[in-house]
């Protein structure tokens, strides 16, 4: 099966974890290493450059499919699909950074898995919020 980040359905330039620290069914703690010359950084902010909150959000979301990939009730699952997010971002994330990714589940409703989601760099939180994601089979995410 290889590495959870394997299951997910992303891959460069757009695969943000980096590495999986941890992994159950019902947690991930991942790791994103942003080392500052990555092609994003180029515009956002030109001599200031910050890591996009979105692109946190998209690696939250990313760490919390590594929780659903290793979940064996879900063992075709593709990931996951992120269909709603609320997240607050606390302080700007300058390169290059270590972002620690955490995504604990808190339940779910059919297909819909709501997640607890913490990014921290050095210690501090940086953003922080829930998730929803829809997950759905191999088989149907590949023929959308």
């Amino acid at each position: 099966m290889g590495s959870p980040i394997d299951r997910l359905p992303h891959r460069a330039p757009f695969l943000f974890v980096s590495e999986v620290l941890s992994a159950d069914a019902n947690a991930a703690h991942c790791a994103w290493n942003v080392r500052g010359d990555e092609d994003f950084l180029t515009g956002h902010f030109p001599g200031r450059p910050l890591v996009p909150g979105v692109l946190i959000t998209e690696a939250l979301a990313q760490a919390a499919g590594i929780a659903v990939a290793t979940d064996h009730a879900h063992a075709d699952a593709a990931g996951g699909m992120l269909v709603h997010a609320d997240v607050r971002f606390r302080r700007p994330v300058a390169p290059p950074a270590l972002i620690e990714l955490h995504a604990s589940a808190e339940g779910g409703l059919g297909a819909l898995h709501r997640f607890a989601v913490e990014a921290r760099v050095g210690g501090a939180v940086v953003a922080e919020g829930q998730l929803v994601l829809a997950i759905q089979g191999r088989n149907a995410a590949a023929q959308e």
